[in-house]
């Protein structure tokens, strides 16, 4: 019985080699990344029955070919300076009537940039790996992280990242009013620099603390979010940034609305907001709205402001329009399964991922542990299979 649990032969490294030098041709180059990231993806299929916390853990057991191509598939994403992106690239579910739609409906995100080869590690089809600082509601990576968290898990597990809590407002100076076209721009910027790094999906905020809503009202959202879609597709189209590989050949955007924020008034309940920004997100041609708890510290979470019969009515509007509902708000693992009964396509996890208790950050004096805890990802990812099953077993999709 041999060994290695993940082996290549020696052929496939000729074959890269027939085509070219894989740190200077492209073709050759992007061969070496697509071989490597089977690889990737075999120690992935592997790590689910051991305890691996690192890619680098299981390569004692994969055979020197396989080692080397993975070495070549690093060099020739340094040579191309440009990061992968996820092999099939991101698919709706199908509660949203997607025709592509992807084998599960519902999506276990792990937010926070440190120790994320675990998620990829126990369950690389189910998890979302989310680029962030979890000390604000949207605290965004690092261009650097981006490319890092994808050139260690692969090509076969989903990236997510953030650009900003709010658009950043530039104004008109003559009018003082808000320039549209130049803030989303700005916004848009942002979205494809994180594209290019290696993201997958993007996440865009429209938190508004102007107590007077002159800024961001719903008619300066809609306008902005129109023009991001469109300057995000632009460079796709004309062929200046690579396309995702879903059958749209277009990457996700999803915007972030907050429960303790509204958008036309101080006023306006969580259900009317959430309900309020999927009709915006729908009509922009965004692919889902996620609804996040603003200010991380007052103990606030997402059950305080939605019930499950919200969620239920929430997650059939988003699917009527053809988009996902994703929720966030220090969900405990406990509460899963009724959300998951609600249809929610993904749910985010910082603190159920990192300490039982579900606290987002624990320890003493000036000793914080934000470290993801293997067993913590493995529970969540085993609840979601009990209670989303897989498509093939959905009798009643």
């Amino acid at each position: 019985m041999s060994k290695w649990l993940v082996a290549r032969e020696r052929k496939t490294i000729q074959e890269i080699n027939r085509i070219g030098d894989h740190r200077d041709s492209r073709r050759a180059g992007w061969r070496a990344v697509t071989c490597g990231s089977f690889i990737i993806r075999d120690i992935q299929e592997v790590a689910r029955a051991r305890s691996w916390k690192q890619l680098q853990e299981a390569y004692r057991y994969v055979n020197p070919v396989a080692r080397e191509i993975l070495d070549m598939r690093k060099e020739a994403i340094s040579w191309l300076k440009h990061t992968p992106h996820h092999y099939d690239g991101f698919c709706l579910s199908r509660w949203t009537g997607a025709k592509s739609h992807r084998e599960v409906n519902s999506l276990c995100l792990i937010s926070g940039h440190e120790g994320q080869e675990i998620p990829g590690l126990v369950g690389f089809d189910r998890v979302v790996v989310d680029a962030e600082h979890m000390d604000q509601a949207l605290g965004p990576a690092t261009i650097t992280e981006i490319a890092e968290i994808r050139r260690s898990i692969g090509e076969f597990v989903y990236i997510s990242t953030n650009v900003s809590e709010t658009p950043q407002i530039v104004r008109n100076l003559r009018t003082g009013r808000v320039d549209s076209r130049s803030t989303a721009a700005l916004t848009a910027q942002k979205t494809l620099a994180a594209l290019q790094a290696g993201a997958d999906i993007v996440k865009i905020g429209f938190a508004n603390l102007d107590i007077n809503k002159q800024d961001l009202r719903s008619e300066e959202v809609a306008k902005q979010m129109e023009l991001v879609r469109e300057q995000v597709d632009t460079p796709v189209k004309s062929m200046v940034m690579i396309a995702s590989r879903n059958p749209q050949k277009q990457f996700p955007l999803v915007s972030v609305f907050f429960p303790e924020i509204g958008i036309d008034s101080n006023g306006e309940r969580p259900f009317e907001i959430a309900e309020k920004g999927i009709r915006l997100t729908a009509k922009a041609g965004w692919q889902g709205l996620l609804i996040d708890t603003y200010e991380k510290f007052t103990g606030k979470k997402y059950k305080d402001f939605y019930s499950l019969h919200d969620t239920q009515s929430l997650a059939k509007l988003a699917h009527d329009h053809g988009i996902e509902l994703w929720i966030a708000g220090s969900i405990s693992r406990a509460e899963v399964p009724a959300l998951l009964q609600c249809k929610v396509d993904l749910i985010c996890f910082g603190g159920a991922a990192r300490h039982a208790s579900g606290q987002r950050s624990e320890g003493k004096g000036n000793q914080r542990d934000d470290s993801i805890k293997r067993p913590l990802v493995e529970d969540l990812v085993k609840t979601f299979e009990v209670h989303d099953p897989r498509s093939s077993s959905k009798k009643d999709q």
